[in-house]
């Protein structure tokens, strides 16, 4: 089993700066980039024809165009379920942590952590266990809590709230009338002590 990675990220320089680092300081070597899902798709799928898959994805959870980074997860998860998938974003909010694991991540880790802890993830991963960076557990300790006084459609309401979806998409998804979205949202406010959409992403997924 070879130490092998994929990156995708929209910041040029932290990918050729990550992939500098691990070159020189690890035993793992990158199989390519990528700055957008699209691109990533074109070369999984490629790389899936020659059997040549990555071990581990790293992936950051950018929102842009029609798929989040969740999105993206998911995809590649139910697609090429043997790639482990690590989270490496500016998002440590519990509720990033925890839809990131609910969406194929086996390992999260901020960007304000240090390589050594990105590889130490890495590392973990390629022995067959999760990581989560340990500054992040107490934010996700504390939304799990949280989450358990809401109701399971209030939970799956939130979760798309903090993927940055509109009410709109939520009742599409979930296939419920907008009217019902809008009742839970309030019903989410009141638990958790926010008073607008605004601040709920800003606290739980930010």
């Amino acid at each position: 089993m070879k130490k092998t990675f994929y990156i995708v990220d929209d910041h040029e320089m932290l990918r050729e700066g990550t992939k500098g680092w691990f070159v020189s300081h690890s035993d793992w070597s990158c199989v390519g980039d990528a700055a957008n899902h699209e691109a990533a798709y074109s070369d999984f799928e490629r790389m899936a024809k020659k059997d040549s898959l990555p071990f581990i994805l790293i992936c950051d959870l950018n929102f842009f165009g029609e798929n989040t980074g969740f999105d993206f997860m998911k995809k590649i998860h139910d697609l090429y379920p043997a790639v482990k998938i690590i989270v490496y974003s500016m998002f440590f909010a519990g509720g990033m942590v925890q839809n990131a694991i609910k969406n194929g991540a086996s390992g999260y880790v901020s960007k304000n952590a240090s390589c050594d802890d990105l590889l130490k993830c890495m590392e973990k991963s390629f022995s067959g266990e999760d990581f989560i960076q340990e500054e992040l557990q107490p934010n996700l300790i504390k939304y799990s809590k949280l989450t358990d006084a809401l109701t399971r459609r209030e939970r799956e309401v939130m979760e798309l709230i903090l993927q940055r979806h509109s009410n709109d998409e939520i009742a599409n998804i979930l296939n419920i009338k907008k009217r019902a979205v809008e009742n839970y949202i309030s019903l989410i406010y009141e638990k958790t002590g926010v008073n607008d959409r605004a601040e709920l992403v800003v606290r739980y997924g930010g």
